[in-house]
């Protein structure tokens, strides 16, 4: 490890020493020499200071070498006056270990500034939150859209932004959340996302949020405009036929010269079609009026009233109002709720309703004499309360799946079409979401997510 001239120096500081020492033996016995004798001593302890100061040097100089590798110093160096009497060996291994700690930080500091800049110009909002509602990093835009100038813990948004705060408290990892927070001049709709990552011992919630009012707006257009289509469609249906009608029956009290037919020529033949073509335009009005009456059940569903009960009882109730059609198809329901006494909050008769709707499609679909019908209730890794009815019947084919739930949208003859809107309606009121996956003919699952 030590160089040739490190050993040298020691060796002629050693050798200096003893030739001191062996100088003054021969003033021991005389009294005469004693001042002589305390000079050589005091000379000697000043030798052995200094060889010894000389080695420490180097000791002090290693130390303080790899105290700056525990601490990531970089610039440390060791100075010229000390690397001659280290070995090339070694003071090339140490060269490296320098720079391969300084590419290391330098490459450090790089990252940090790097993932600090792309942070701090994300469209994003981010911020993450150490313990006890510490805020350790807040972008740009996280500022802006909570219309604040700075913050050091989350619990300075309790007043201005509650419902924010309370999901920043109190909610767990893998949470998305639609929320409406105070902006400068209107309310702003967010789209929120929690998640959580370590740092050594450390845990840190990561949340990122964002203005979706443009993507609310998209959708709320293309509703519009998937809803106007609609109500036309079903407008022209009826008005067509009636407005022929109407002509046809205006004909009947015409003569060839336009001329309005007298009491007298109004024969039984005229009264018995008029009487038809009145039955049919009644017919039409009232078909009209129940498609209103339905469009209505959709757009003004009431206030929510939440409560808590138990899975097994919903399932209980839903299989005694359904159990005669289920007997007349010999169709076996089972359930399986794990654990058992799983409870939900939740409005009760709305639940219902969309699990009597969903358990009647169920048993349309089903045609064989093996008809399956299941009910689950699990939570699942990220304890969001799931419920699921599935059926062994025709299923969903691909090109219409991603139209059921659009409002009057059906397949049936007599079907009025509102039934999945209105349960989407309905879990999104509850803050959940209805889906549905299909095999035909084998499998098909619709799936309550809380």
């Amino acid at each position: 490890m030590l160089s040739r001239k490190f050993y040298i120096q020691v060796i002629i500081r050693i050798l200096i020493i003893l030739t001191t020492c062996i100088g003054f033996v021969p003033f021991l016995k005389s009294d005469e020499r004693l001042f002589t004798v305390i000079s050589l001593i005091i000379l000697v302890i000043i030798q052995i200071y200094v060889l010894l100061k000389y080695i420490n040097r180097f000791n002090t100089e290693v130390a303080d070498f790899f105290s700056a590798l525990k601490t990531n110093d970089a610039s440390f160096a060791f100075h010229d006056k000390i690397f001659p009497y280290i070995s090339e060996k070694v003071r090339n291994d140490i060269s490296y270990i320098r720079n391969q700690l300084f590419s290391i930080t330098e490459l450090k500091e790089i990252q940090q500034s790097y993932f600090k800049s792309v942070i701090e110009n994300a469209q994003t909002a981010i911020i993450t939150i150490g313990e006890k509602g510490r805020i350790d990093v807040i972008n740009k835009s996280a500022l802006e859209l909570l219309n604040i100038n700075r913050i050091s813990n989350i619990k300075a948004l309790e007043n201005i932004h509650p419902n924010f705060y309370q999901i920043l408290l109190n909610e767990l990892a893998g949470v998305e959340k639609s929320i409406m927070i105070k902006g400068k001049t209107k309310a702003i709709p967010l789209s929120i996302r929690i998640s959580e990552f370590k740092q050594k011992q450390n845990k840190f919630k990561l949340v990122s949020f964002q203005n979706i009012q443009s993507e609310l707006e998209e959708k709320e257009i293309e509703s519009w405009h998937k809803l106007i289509r609609v109500l036309t469609h079903e407008i022209n249906n009826t008005i067509s036929p009636i407005t022929s009608l109407s002509g046809s029956l205006e004909k009947l009290y015409k003569k060839e010269s336009n001329a309005t037919i007298s009491k007298e020529d109004i024969s039984n033949q005229i009264i018995e079609k008029t009487y038809e073509g009145l039955h049919i335009i009644s017919q039409r009005g009232e078909g009209l009026m129940e498609f209103v009456n339905n469009y209505r059940s959709i757009s003004s569903l009431k206030k929510m009233n939440f409560v808590k009960f138990k899975i097994a009882e919903l399932f209980y109730n839903i299989e005694l109002l359904m159990k005669e059609k289920l007997n007349e198809k010999n169709i076996k329901l089972t359930n399986d709720i794990k654990p058992i006494d799983l409870e939900l909050n939740a409005d009760k008769n709305y639940i219902e309703q969309i699990f009597i709707n969903l358990l009647k499609n169920s048993i349309d679909a089903i045609q064989s004499n093996t008809g399956l019908i299941t009910l689950k209730a699990f939570q699942n890794e990220k304890e969001k309360l799931i419920l699921e009815i599935s059926d062994n019947g025709i299923g969903i084919s691909d090109d219409i799946i991603d139209q059921i739930f659009i409002p009057f949208f059906t397949t049936k003859e007599q079907g009025s079409g509102i039934g999945l809107s209105l349960a989407q309606q309905i879990m999104r009121l509850h803050g959940g979401s209805i889906s549905v996956q299909s095999v035909p003919e084998e499998k098909t699952t619709f799936t309550l997510t809380f």
